[in-house]
């Protein structure tokens, strides 16, 4: 049986396909047939985590295999780790190996692969976060459904993102501080549907690259300015991105974001992030001394995972470092309520 070390992520080794494939289907949510012309030479090794807004792991199927999948439940990205893959989508057939990035299946089609020795290094987006990412740049295609339409990235550049951002989201969930923050789940969730737009082709791009409408620039005034505001800094500490933002308003997420660099000059999302790091620096000069809190515990609250860049960040805002403010803490500075 699958082993839990800690909240969300599994770790099981398989003898057989048929368990391996019992594994996979109920992690990725995708149909499989599984079948080895030869016993492999070791166990299949699955490990999954479930944030529950994305889920992401590492396959190691050693041997060789035939696998045929329906169409996935997930919109599912890999990057080819080891080995070799055959895959065929269709009339499309693609040749993979080690450091190739590529999409588990399109939405509504099916595929068949033959593996060797494959190790791959997986995140599953649920179609939904998908779609709403597609939404912030305008009206989804028709019929309102986001359709991948290759299975690699557009170019050697994007696929490159592709692979830095995976890492940084895989690196952040082996932080069990950050990965229990559901601020940094979503903001992880996002940036991952986001960035599987831009990187495979799909017939969404004509939304993400359409000109603007003359409606976002006349809504794009200094009263949806404020009341956006009004609204971030009042929501901070929940699970809001543009999306969420921009329908408060009420405007469109361009016409927000053409507010935003006309009046404030950043961004709806940079904002919100400046508002984030406030509530870190007041919260770093309030804590007690001896109450167990670290710096990456109250950073990963308030949305911050990637260390690096966090204390960059604290540091260009506050002139310091975390750690200093940590160290040299004022309990009677708050953020104001």
């Amino acid at each position: 049986m699958p082993q839990t070390s800690e909240p969300g992520r599994r770790r099981y080794a398989a003898s057989s396909p048929e368990a391996a494939r019992a594994f996979l289907e109920e992690a990725y949510g995708s149909r499989l047939r599984m079948c080895a012309p030869a016993p492999p030479g070791a166990p299949y090794r699955l490990v999954h985590t479930d944030t529950g807004a994305f889920s992401g792991g590492e396959v190691d199927l050693p041997g060789r295999l035939h696998v045929a999948s329906g169409p996935p439940g997930r919109l599912v990205v890999s990057v080819v780790r080891a080995g070799r893959i055959e895959l065929r989508d269709g009339p499309d057939e693609y040749r993979l190996a080690a450091g190739q990035v590529f999409l588990g299946g399109r939405f509504g089609g099916a595929r068949t692969a033959r593996t060797e020795d494959i190790r791959l290094r997986t995140v599953a987006v649920p179609w939904e976060l998908v779609r709403a990412a597609a939404r912030q740049a305008g009206p989804l295609p028709a019929r309102g459904t986001v359709r991948f339409t290759g299975l690699l990235p557009l170019d050697a550049a994007r696929a490159e993102t592709w692979q830095r951002t995976a890492e940084f989201v895989h690196s952040t969930l082996l932080v069990p501080e950050a990965a229990a923050s559901p601020l940094v789940v979503a903001e992880s969730a996002r940036l991952l549907a986001a960035t599987a737009l831009s990187v495979f082709p799909n017939n969404a791009l004509g939304c993400l690259e359409a000109p603007p409408r003359p409606r976002d620039g006349r809504d794009a005034t200094s009263d949806t300015l404020r009341r956006a505001i009004a609204f971030i800094e009042s929501n901070a500490d929940t699970d809001i991105g543009l999306a969420e933002i921009a329908a408060a308003v009420p405007v469109t997420p361009r016409a927000l974001q053409y507010a935003f660099a006309r009046h404030a000059d950043t961004t709806p999302l940079g904002y919100l992030r400046r508002v984030r790091l406030a509530h870190v620096h007041a919260e770093l000069q309030a804590a007690e001394p001896g109450g167990g809190l670290t710096v990456t515990a109250i950073a990963a609250r308030w949305g911050f995972a990637h260390a690096g860049r966090f204390a960059s960040a604290y540091r260009q805002a506050y002139g310091t470092t975390p750690s200093h403010t940590f160290r040299t803490r004022s309990p009677a500075r708050r953020v104001p309520g």
